[in-house]
């Protein structure tokens, strides 16, 4: 693992610091992959109804972020359900959805369905295997990843982004590299996994990746709380369960317990709340 406090920055593939975050990430507490998570049509499905609470609140909050207007053509990179691309549908000349995930495509379809929208095109693969030559109508006005850089090679992620951008690319994602799930679960990281939970606030590689290929980026950071419902404690250790990769019945009794004291009684279920530091990170494309 690198040792970012020693090294010069200059000397850092940070494309590869992306690739391989160090053996304590890799060997203990490996979450599910993007693609695994959402291929499940009950998770989607709640993950659907958490992104529509309150008429889209957390997405309007991302758009109103951006350089919006009404003629722009949007490019929404991992759209999950719509949680972007439906409410820009209502203000937008058009939005291109890119999802790989058949669980959120099947949401995002059923949503404009619904909706009746008629401006929003769904490409149903991952990011890494579009060609924007022949999949997409390049170039977008706005170009966004909004919490959806489950790629393995970063750098080539990003350059196809910028490739497809005539005006701005946004990225929102974790300002401190740490996701909520070690957030929540810090104090019973190493009973879990059996190693101890670091906050490293390691540098942030998305932006040091983007200097390092010319891209120079503004950034806004915020720190935000974020609420997940439940109907029962049960469906919380199933759910968390899976999201952690547990595999023992020890594993599950001790997530089982912390629930326990940290679950909140709400509306007759139960609520997680916790908190991350979330980063805006984006640039005007330089033509």
């Amino acid at each position: 693992m690198t040792d970012f406090c020693m090294t010069d920055i200059s000397e850092i593939d940070w494309n590869e610091a992306w690739k391989n975050p160090g053996p304590q990430r890799r060997s203990k507490g490996e979450f599910v992959t993007c693609l695994e998570r959402w291929s499940e049509p009950e998770r989607c499905q709640k993950f659907d109804r958490m992104a529509k609470a309150d008429n889209w609140k957390a997405s309007w909050e991302r758009i109103r972020a951006m350089n919006i207007t009404s003629e722009s053509r949007v490019l929404d990179i991992g759209a999950g359900p719509g949680t972007l691309a439906v409410p820009l549908s209502g203000i937008v000349r058009h939005v291109t959805a890119v999802e790989p995930a058949p669980g959120m495509a099947d949401c995002l379809r059923e949503n404009i369905r619904q909706s009746g929208i008629r401006n929003i095109d769904l490409l149903l693969k991952n990011w890494e295997d579009v060609n924007i030559s022949t999949d997409l109508e390049c170039p977008f006005d706005v170009v966004v990843a909004s919490y959806s850089l489950g790629f393995s090679d970063l750098k080539e992620a990003l350059l196809k982004m910028n490739a497809a951008s005539c005006k701005y690319v946004y990225i929102f994602w974790f300002a401190d590299m740490q996701s909520p799930w070690r957030h929540n679960y810090g104090a019973i990281w190493e009973q879990l996994f059996g190693v101890p939970q670091r906050e490293t606030r390691r540098p942030n590689i998305i932006f040091n990746l983007l200097n390092q290929i010319g891209i120079y980026a503004n950034v806004e950071v915020t720190k935000e709380e974020h609420i997940t419902g439940f109907s029962s404690i049960e469906e919380a250790v199933a759910d968390q369960c899976a999201g952690l990769k547990l595999k023992t019945a020890e594993q599950e009794a001790i997530l089982h317990d912390f629930l326990m004291r940290k679950l909140q009684p709400e509306n007759g279920g139960y609520v997680l709340k916790g908190f991350s530091y979330r980063a805006k990170i984006w640039w005007e494309k330089e033509n």
